[in-house]
């Protein structure tokens, strides 16, 4: 019998590693006066513990918000209060309050069109599913958007507007309506909208508002009964869009936002986050290691972006220069001062990102007064599409913000599809019948480009007549009888499928993954957390995954070429500092060059950073867009 059962998975998915202060704050506690008062993100098991309160009492911490969902707790301190608070056994991790920001054709190129053509696909739109989005607000008037169930802010701003403009362009590219003749249609235009404002005037905000988003969606609707449904039941959240996210400095095991997006996901509800804007420094050379937070966080579905260079066809995609390459450089450090990197692969798939047109959001003040967004306002040159009706105004926008709304659309309709999928599943099926790009690696495009066509397909075949709590290891998967056709069709070009997986520093291959059930695709595991046991069994999450599932032998290929054929890429000792020479003379180690770019050590954002994924947002890369 080759599955071990792994009975503790929950507990041990939330278990805290190293120092319990964050890297960033042990930093600021070396530079900063004591008496300076900062935000900081407070997590414990209980955050009502009076031991616990008390302490925070004593030394003056102000509580700002709780948590309760999440173990959290959102407080201001004073830095020299910070080691005493980390050295109680009530107080599990301390971490700074970072500052969050933006991260900046589709029907037919990503194959949601191909799909409608098929057999009782020409209704899949979404229609039923709830998507919360948490970016900068939204533009509800717009001609191109419709059925908003429900809006809240967590800034403290007091409004629900897009005032910045970058929420209703990422909005409109997973719902746009067809009111313009199909020429902008969303990837799921029939969805639910949540607009969960966590990001302010200026396109900015923090890790608290952003955890106070992903806590509501946890909450009980009714505060006094608290095993009553949730605002996630009410309001059928199945996906998440997080078109956001800040450096990853601490390993997701103890980042909090991780560690939220993780409670979402083993409760049933898929995550899509952006990988970021920071693929290349500002003299145009490939970056490694610069994936963004949330987005190292092993179970939510991280997106880069691809260009499609304006054309349906798939042919000449490749992956946009801004697009954030893995692997993870978020970690964590010992008792002895030594960090341990994540080193995840990353992103999972690609989407298109460069130069998407979209909702253009206006703001409409109280006395009538119609104002163009930020944005807008001071780049006029990104209009797309004018009129002298502000509602049904077009704008161009580029970044792995735009490429993630698609894929969470296609989440949307895989779950139309069939809603028995967990998170896991669509993860795995939107990877497995991914298109590879040829001449990008693993690093800067997981699995490939994304297949609507192929994932809506497979999805179908599921079978929907499991309980997957019950569901033993190797249970066939697939309804009877059905096996897919591994390659999809898209504007008259026909590529065959990636037929495999990213685990954690691994890439996985094999036609069981879809056609037996694998414990990993279940709640309170993670896909992600993969190694190869020494009996050449690959197992996820501590759990073997079953015979006819092998270690692929391209896990890094650029141009064509193999880089360490049959060995597990990053397998932790690869990334300490010395740096390990691959198979083919390629060096991987801290701030070594990498072939055709440099890794980034400890995951800290370059100073240029903010500049390069703003220019992003902004131009994309030079290249034919979308018209």
């Amino acid at each position: 019998d080759k599955t071990e059962d792994v009975s503790d998975a929950d507990d041990s998915a939330y278990e805290f590693v190293g120092d319990k202060v964050s890297p960033d704050l042990r930093d600021m506690l070396q530079r900063e006066s004591a008496k300076k008062r900062i935000n900081v993100i407070l997590q414990a098991d209980d955050i009502n513990d009076s031991e616990l309160r008390g302490l925070l009492s004593r030394n003056g911490v102000t509580v700002n918000e709780s948590m309760a969902r999440l173990g959290a707790l959102d407080v201001e301190l004073p830095l020299g209060a910070l080691e005493q608070i980390a050295g109680s056994e009530k107080a599990k991790h301390i971490s700074l309050d970072r500052e969050m920001s933006f991260l900046g054709h589709v029907e037919v190129t990503t194959g949601a069109d191909a799909m409608r053509e098929q057999t009782g696909n020409a209704n899949f739109d979404g229609s039923g599913i709830g998507v919360a989005i948490l970016d900068s607000g939204l533009f509800k008037e717009h001609d191109a958007l419709d059925k908003i169930k429900f809006e809240m802010d967590f800034t403290g701003d007091g409004t629900k507007l897009d005032y910045f403009g970058h929420g209703t362009h990422v909005t409109g590219l997973l719902a746009n309506n067809d009111d313009f003749d199909g020429k902008y249609l969303g990837v799921a235009a029939g969805i639910d909208i949540i607009n969960l404002r966590v990001l302010n005037k200026k396109g900015m905000g923090s890790s608290s508002a952003v955890l106070k988003a992903l806590n509501w969606i946890l909450e009980p609707t009714d505060p006094t009964k608290p095993t009553g449904e949730k605002n996630f039941q009410k309001y059928k959240i199945k996906v998440v869009n997080m078109s956001l996210g800040a450096p990853a400095v601490e390993s997701y095991k103890n980042d909090p936002l991780c560690r939220a997006v993780r409670r979402l996901v083993d409760t049933g509800i898929v995550v899509v986050a952006a990988a970021g804007n920071n693929g290349k420094d500002s003299n145009g050379q490939k970056v490694y290691g610069l994936i963004h937070s949330p987005g190292n966080e092993p179970s939510a579905i991280t997106v880069g972006a691809s260009n499609t260079y304006g054309t349906d066809t798939r042919g000449d995609d490749g992956i946009a220069s801004f697009s954030s390459r893995g692997p993870t450089r978020s970690f964590w450090t010992d008792e002895n001062g030594v960090k341990h990197y994540d080193n995840m692969l990353k992103p999972n798939l690609v989407a298109p990102g460069n130069k998407l047109i979209a909702a253009e959001a206006a703001v409409k003040l109280p006395d009538s007064t119609i104002l163009p967004n930020v944005l807008i306002s001071q780049h006029p040159e990104l209009r797309a599409v004018n009129s002298t009706d502000y509602r049904k105004r077009m704008m161009t926008m580029s970044g792995t913000s735009m490429a993630t709304p698609i894929v969470s659309g296609a989440a949307a309709l895989m779950l139309q599809a069939n809603p028995k999928l967990t998170p896991n599943m669509i993860k795995m099926i939107l990877m497995y019948t991914a298109q590879p790009l040829a001449g990008w690696n693993t690093l800067e495009q997981g699995a490939g480009e994304l297949n609507i066509e192929g994932a809506i397909r497979l999805a179908k075949m599921v079978r929907t007549d499991l309980t997957w709590a019950t569901t033993t290891q190797g249970t066939p998967l697939l309804k009877s009888g059905s096996l897919p056709t591994e390659n999809s069709t898209i504007a008259g070009q026909t590529f065959t499928w990636a037929r495999g997986i990213l685990l954690n520093r691994n890439y996985v291959t094999g036609v069981n993954l879809i056609t037996t059930y694998q414990k990993v695709y279940g709640l309170g595991y993670v896909v992600g957390d993969g190694f190869v046991m020494g009996d050449g069994y690959v197992v996820g999450d501590g759990i073997v995954m079953g015979d006819g599932i092998v270690m692929g032998d391209n896990v890094l290929t650029s141009d064509g070429f193999v880089m360490g054929d049959g060995i597990v890429f990053l397998d932790g000792t690869m990334l300490k500092g010395d740096g390990i020479v691959m198979g083919d003379g390629f060096v991987v180690g801290d701030g070594i060059v990498m072939g055709d770019g440099f890794v980034m050590g400890d995951g800290i954002v370059m100073g240029d950073a903010a500049v390069q994924a703003l220019s992003a947002l902004l131009g994309g890369d030079d290249t034919p867009s979308m018209k």
